[in-house]
This record gives C-alpha cells, sequence and structure tokens, in this order.
C-alpha cells in the first residue's frame, strides 16, 4: 500500500493528529493502523491521542530487533473503539541509549506494561514513578534481560539475592497488615502489604508474577507458530 492510500485509509481526525508530530504512517488494514512516532515525541502523542480522541490504552510491549535493524522497538497498543481499530504506535530505541519517555503521567494504567519492557528487554522507562522489577524473580542478577537474543533458552544465570525487591515504606502513623503470599486456585501466587489507618486502608504493595515460567522465550526462540498457543492455552501464568 501506498502512502497516500495508507492516508487515505486511516480516519481523518486521526491522521491529522498523528501527522501534526512527525508520526510516519506505515500500515493500515481493515482492523489496524501502524505508525511510528519519535521516542522524544512518544508522550505529546499519547496525551493527545487520549485527551483528543478518547484512545483506549491496552498495553505496551518490547522487542529485540538489534539483528534486523539494530536496535530495540517498544510499541504501545490502543483501541479506537467507534471506529473498531487498533493503533499500533511503534518507537524505534538505540541500544546506546535504552531509554523511553514513561506515560505514566497520561495513563497511570501504563505502569505495569513498561515496567515489563525494562526486566525483559532493558528498556528504561525514564519517569515511570517505580522502577523496581516486575516480573523477574528476586533473585535475578542485574542487567540481564531474558527476551534479548543473546540469552538463550537453557541459561540459567547465578542468582543474587540481595536483588530481592524493597517492598514500599507504609505511610507515617500507619499499620502493615501483610497478606500472603496465597496461592488462589485460578490466579498466581501474590503477597500484598495493606497500609492501614485504624480501619481504614492508606495505601498498598503488590509482588506478584511468581509463576512465571520464561513461556515467552521459549515461544521466541524454540516453539512454532502453531505450537505458542497450544502450550500458552494450558499455562497459567505464564
Amino acid at each position: 500500500m501506498t502512502d497516500t492510500a495508507v492516508r487515505n485509509d486511516v480516519p481523518q481526525k486521526l491522521a491529522e493528529l498523528l501527522e501534526s508530530e512527525g508520526c510516519r504512517l506505515q500500515e493500515s488494514r481493515s482492523d489496524m493502523i501502524i505508525a511510528a512516532v519519535e521516542k522524544e515525541n512518544l508522550p505529546t502523542v499519547v496525551r493527545r491521542l487520549v485527551e483528543s480522541l478518547d484512545c483506549r490504552f491496552i498495553t505496551t510491549a518490547g522487542a529485540d530487533r538489534r539483528a534486523v535493524d539494530g536496535g530495540f522497538e517498544v510499541t504501545h497498543l490502543f483501541a479506537l473503539d467507534p471506529d473498531k481499530k487498533f493503533l499500533i504506535l511503534r518507537t524505534d530505541v538505540s541500544p546506546e541509549d535504552p531509554t523511553i519517555p514513561s506515560v505514566t503521567d497520561i495513563i497511570v494504567g501504563a505502569g505495569w506494561a513498561e515496567r515489563e519492557v525494562r526486566d525483559m528487554i532493558g528498556v528504561t522507562p525514564e519517569g515511570n514513578p517505580d522502577l523496581r522489577r516486575l516480573v523477574l524473580p528476586d533473585d535475578w542478577p542485574n542487567d540481564v534481560y531474558p527476551l534479548r537474543r543473546e540469552f538463550r533458552v537453557d541459561e540459567r544465570p547465578p542468582a543474587a539475592p540481595e536483588n530481592k525487591v524493597k517492598i514500599k515504606d507504609p505511610p507515617k502513623d500507619s499499620t502493615v497488615l501483610p497478606l500472603g503470599p496465597f496461592f488462589p486456585t485460578l490466579e498466581e501466587p501474590v503477597f500484598i502489604n495493606l497500609f492501614v489507618h485504624g480501619e481504614e486502608i492508606v495505601g498498598m504493595d503488590y509482588r506478584g508474577f511468581y509463576s512465571h515460567r520464561g513461556i515467552e522465550k521459549l515461544a521466541d526462540s524454540e516453539l512454532t507458530y502453531h505450537q505458542v498457543p497450544h502450550i500458552a492455552e494450558r499455562i497459567c501464568g505464564i
């Protein structure tokens, strides 16, 4: 599809917004639009998508594309519900500066997805208010990123128990009420600290993802296209 054809296939307001911020429309399908944005423009573009077009944030994902084009890629996925389309917003990240602006001041719910990208491929979301590891084990070594290509699927890095995630400090004059770790049947094990002042819950902290089994790495390196859903459908907490 030519650039003109792509432009004509995109809702007008969205196309105008993206082009005004220097984004490049790359592809348009019946239910999906793909565009590229420079990382320094990402927060502005995301803010306008959310505030002007009421785009709904879905998730953020990262990929190691160094063997293909020399860098990492971070993708933000949005839904344009009235148009029944998805917007894939791609951002290239240089290995010499593996950082990307956080969008958590615009979308609070983006925090976990950004932290997962940092854990898995080592692209740091600058401005994220909580950069503690999220999905990696407590004794995982620093600067080892399992979804980078050089990390082997059968690799077992040495334990680093000193990296255990620090639980948040409770607010002043509050009491800590620990819940767990507990092991519900249909969810993964979690540990929750509630911060209470009398009968009022004034804060909390969460540590989950204990069931992370490295299925993403297995799918990315060993499994065929048809084997991935076969495994994923049978394992909880991948």
